[in-house]
This record gives C-alpha cells, sequence and structure tokens, in this order.
C-alpha cells in the first residue's frame, strides 16, 4: 500500500481500513495524520478536491483528485513560521482556543471591571446574557473554523450575523437600571475604542487560525459577528450607560465595525 492508494480511498469516498493500512501509517506520518481526529483532515481535504472537480471526473479518475493533494502539500511545505504551526492545528483546538481569549475578555474586560451600577443589574439579565451571547458566539465560531463542506453558505451564515448586529441594537432600548436609563449620550467614543481594543486579540487569533489565503464570504461575516458579540457583552457587563445614543455608536457599532474590517481585509488578502 503506498500513500497514492489512501488519496484515492478518500476521493472516492471509502477510507481504507485493516491491517495493511495501520502498517503503512506507522511509516507514514503524512498520511498518518489524515486519519487522526476520526479522518477530519483527510475527509476535509477529499471534499474540497471533490468541489475542485466534477464529481463525475472525481469517480472515473480519483487520481486527478491526488493532484489537488499533492499541490497542497507544495504549498504547506513553503508555508512556515507561527501562522503555519497555527493553521495546521485541527478544527477543535482551534475552535477552543479562540473561545478562551473572548472568555477572559470577558472577565477582564467586563467582570473584573463591572459598570458603576452592577448591584442593581437584574442577575437573570446577566445569566441570560451569558447564556445567548456565548452560545452565539460558540456557534459563529464553530462555524467559521470547521472544515466541513457547505450547501447553502447564505442560510448557513447570515442569520447569525443577522442576529449579532440586531441584538446589541434591541439592547439600546431596553436599559438594565434606572441610573443607566437617565444617563446621557456621552462617552460613546471611549466605549467604542474599549470594546475594539479588547477583541483585537481575538481578532488576530481567529484571522491566524484561517486557513484560506483570502478570507472567505463565510468567514468574514461569522467572525464579525462573534467579535460584535463578544464585544457587546463585555461593555454590557462594563459600562453602565444605558442612553440609547451612547448605545447604538458605542457599543452596537461594533458588529458593523468588525464587519467593515473583516470585508477590508478580505479585499487586501491574495486569492
Amino acid at each position: 500500500m503506498d500513500c497514492s492508494q489512501v488519496r484515492d480511498s478518500f476521493i472516492s469516498g471509502s477510507p481504507l481500513s485493516g491491517a495493511q493500512l495501520d502498517a503503512h501509517l506507522a511509516g507514514c506520518p503524512q498520511c498518518k495524520a489524515l486519519f487522526e481526529q476520526d479522518a477530519e483532515l483527510g475527509r476535509g481535504l477529499a471534499a474540497q478536491a471533490s468541489a475542485a472537480l466534477p464529481m463525475s471526473d472525481a469517480l472515473r479518475d480519483p487520481r486527478r483528485g491526488t493532484d489537488f493533494f499533492g499541490q497542497l502539500e507544495q504549498e504547506l511545505g513553503r508555508e512556515t513560521g507561527p501562522r503555519a504551526w497555527l493553521r495546521s492545528r485541527p478544527s477543535r483546538a482551534r475552535f477552543l482556543f479562540s473561545l478562551l481569549p473572548v472568555l477572559l475578555v470577558v472577565i477582564a474586560g467586563g467582570l473584573l471591571r463591572q459598570r458603576p451600577d452592577f448591584a442593581q443589574y437584574p442577575m437573570a439579565r446577566v445569566g441570560l446574557l451569558l447564556c445567548v451571547y456565548f452560545v452565539a458566539i460558540a456557534l459563529a465560531f464553530a462555524k467559521t473554523l470547521s472544515e466541513l463542506p457547505r450547501r447553502e453558505p447564505l442560510r448557513d451564515y447570515l442569520p447569525l450575523l443577522g442576529f449579532a448586529l440586531a441584538v446589541p441594537i434591541l439592547a439600546g432600548f431596553a436599559p438594565a437600571t434606572e441610573i443607566s436609563r437617565h444617563a446621557g449620550a456621552e462617552g460613546a467614543l471611549s466605549c467604542f475604542g474599549y470594546g475594539a481594543l479588547l477583541t483585537l486579540p481575538v481578532a488576530l487569533l481567529l484571522w491566524a487560525f484561517d486557513r484560506a489565503d483570502k478570507p472567505a464570504l463565510r468567514t468574514v461575516c461569522l467572525s464579525a459577528a462573534g467579535l460584535g458579540l463578544s464585544a457587546n457583552l463585555l461593555l454590557e457587563l462594563h459600562c453602565g450607560n444605558g442612553n440609547p445614543t451612547h448605545v447604538l455608536l458605542g457599543h452596537a457599532s461594533l458588529g458593523l465595525a468588525w464587519l467593515a474590517m473583516w470585508i477590508a481585509v478580505r479585499g487586501l488578502s491574495r486569492a
């Protein structure tokens, strides 16, 4: 058994198994990597190879698909440095390490630097916000970093982006405490800068984890959704100003700002 047979099996949709495969994997770290994490890498690459070829061609001549693997190996061989190492991590590891800084940012920027009226803030609302925002953030990052093929991309990410942009706007018209309800619109720029600065490391990590040289539209939308929600969550815990104008300009606008930033990154990146 050789490497081409292993790759052919992924292209055809029937990965090999058995003693011969085990013997080959024992001496071939490249093929062994294809089978790690329930063959996540092998199946993902085969899906990309199949997408690059008509299905009939891939089935009729699987070796055309293996050309994709060969080209990919050449590209990976030219990649070195910290970002190449981060991009090569399994999807589960990249997902967990993208959520960790969000958790640290919310704790450091929100809970440890609480809003002045936090004692009057309804705990039920705190719990609801933490649950809803973290579920949405985790879903956005999971979809961003997943290597699974997507047949309906618009339906996959646009609703989540809409949710991430709409919820902070709605929060601007539902102040949590009576003190925040009577605050003025001042300080919006400070909140915007505070939220953007604290979520910048998360944005850089998402960019480093992205395996595409040019971010896909899905990556642009889902990353902006996760970053916007992260910024608004920490600002909700940190800022006691519930003035609608302040919230719209200093909090809710961060989702749009991150969307614009990712669009700019996509435009400046090489294909």
